[in-house]
């Protein structure tokens, strides 16, 4: 009995075979899933990652590159003028009641004192100074500041005039800047240089405050 003929597959079959696969199925295909990791730099298109396609606050300082973290540094701009030290300090001396200023001729009172450190110091004072004259004058009194040594820093002049009887009473305010190299006790008095008749005067309300500065200039 003779066998049957197989045919033979030729390289023509086979091309030809997968050409009518692939014509009637077509070359499409469809992905309902990508695997883990298989999307990566070779993938992705130029500026195919927009801001739109990231999740807002995803991106972490520490996912940025080190030059991103921070703008540029620009030029040092040219340094500014120097600033002037304002006040630090301020002594303040208050006497609500009064103090007497001797009646006789070059009598004198120190008011308030104040002992002050080594610096610049801006100095206030003031206070009424009353009296009754007892018959009709003229009179002038002098309100100063003065160091204990002896130093006069400013003097202020009160100058006035009252009829018998009548009671007299004036403002008198000093101020000065002053500077010390070390501590120095400064003093606020009073005096006048001729005698005063009828009454004592004193000095009522008297302030005394001493504000540390940065420097003083003479202008």
């Amino acid at each position: 009995m003779r066998r049957p003929i197989r045919p033979r597959l030729s390289y023509a079959n086979v091309i030809s075979s997968i050409a009518l696969f692939v014509a009637l199925g077509g070359t499409g295909y469809v992905v309902t899933q990508l695997p883990r990791n298989s999307v990566g730099n070779r993938q992705l298109k130029p500026n195919a990652v927009t801001s739109g396609k990231i999740r807002a606050r995803a991106v972490q300082r520490s996912d940025l590159a080190p030059s991103a973290r921070g703008g540029s540094r620009g030029p040092r701009g040219p340094a500014g003028p120097a600033g002037r030290l304002g006040p630090s300090e301020t002594i303040q001396v208050k006497r609500p009641g009064v103090v007497g200023i001797p009646a006789g001729a070059g009598g004198s009172a120190t008011i308030a004192s104040l002992t002050l450190e080594p610096g610049a110091w801006l100095l206030d004072a003031n206070t009424t100074v009353v009296y009754n004259p007892g018959v009709e004058s003229s009179d002038y009194f002098e309100c100063l500041l003065q160091t204990a040594s002896g130093e006069i820093l400013v003097k202020g002049i009160m100058r006035g005039g009252a009829t018998a009887g009548s009671v007299f009473a004036a403002n008198v305010p000093v101020r000065v800047g002053a500077s010390f190299t070390v501590a120095t006790q400064v003093n606020f008095l009073c005096r006048h240089e001729q005698p005063v008749s009828g009454t004592a005067p004193y000095a009522d309300r008297t302030t005394f405050q001493a504000t540390r500065v940065g420097s003083l200039e003479d202008r």
